[in-house]
């Protein structure tokens, strides 16, 4: 069993010992570190942390620590300087290192013929703009077609418009490039969310299209519905007096026409 240790405490009678040292959180060379322990069970190891290293100051404190517990240090440092400082100090306290990034940031750099960029927490940086992406992507897919309305004015950008005028395809595209995006359709003779009017005007747009074009579309949706095709959803009467319904609502609202 692996306990982990923030800060330097006396270790557990009879515990292995393991400094997990890093430029960043550390948090990536930990979870090495636990997914190989995992391998040996019933092994009683100390885990500890060392985040943020970053001086010369920072490796031999590493270093002492380890060479106090009679520990291991497992270390991800991007810096060549710095893991060339961590070997030597580790080597004159006799301390055991593991380098998992070095010999990766060797093997790289031959393959493709670059230099890398030896800046610490570039990791932690692209993972929170994978995860700020995916909570847009997120809320954009459950504000969907009117879903969710209450959370409207925390949309980026709120698409209106009749059915059949893209506004999911357009969502979602929107949504690849960072912002949150509801949409909400426009339903003849049916009154839009109330909470519509609590968003700015300039963050809210309308979608339209061309009458002909648009009844092609319904009329290609209610074939694959298996719907006949006289249905009012696809009657140009009613997809006129739809658009004119729609424009009447964006000129109220102040919303822009694309």
């Amino acid at each position: 069993m692996a306990r982990r240790s923030a800060t330097p405490g006396r270790p557990p009678a009879g515990a292995r010992q393991i400094v997990v040292a890093s430029d960043a959180t550390g948090h990536t060379a930990e979870g090495v570190v636990r997914a190989a322990l995992v391998q040996f069970r019933g092994a009683e190891v100390q885990i500890h942390l060392r985040s943020h290293i970053r001086t010369a100051g920072d490796v031999r404190d590493a270093v002492r620590q380890a060479g106090r517990v009679g520990g291991l240090i497992v270390h991800t440092l991007v810096s060549q300087d710095m893991r060339s400082l961590m070997l030597t100090e580790a080597r004159a306290q006799r301390v055991p290192t593991i380098d998992l990034l070095g010999p990766l940031l060797l093997r790289l750099e031959d393959l493709l013929a670059l230099q890398p960029l030896a800046q610490p927490g570039l990791f932690r940086d692209a993972d929170a703009e994978y995860r700020r992406r995916f909570e847009v992507m997120d809320f954009t897919v459950r504000h969907d077609d009117g879903q969710a309305s209450e959370n409207l004015p925390q949309a980026d950008l709120v698409l209106v418009g009749v059915s059949r005028t893209s506004k999911t395809p357009l969502s979602i595209f929107l949504a690849w490039r960072g912002l949150r995006v509801a949409n909400v359709p426009i339903v003849h003779n049916l009154p839009l969310p109330e909470e519509l009017a609590r968003v700015a005007p300039q963050r809210v747009v309308g979608l339209t299209i061309k009458p002909e074009r648009l009844l092609e579309l319904r009329r290609s949706r209610l074939q694959q519905m298996e719907t006949p095709p006289k249905f009012p959803y696809a009657d140009v009467r009613q997809i006129w007096a739809e658009l004119e319904y729609a424009r009447g609502f964006c000129a109220r609202g102040g919303w822009p026409m694309v």
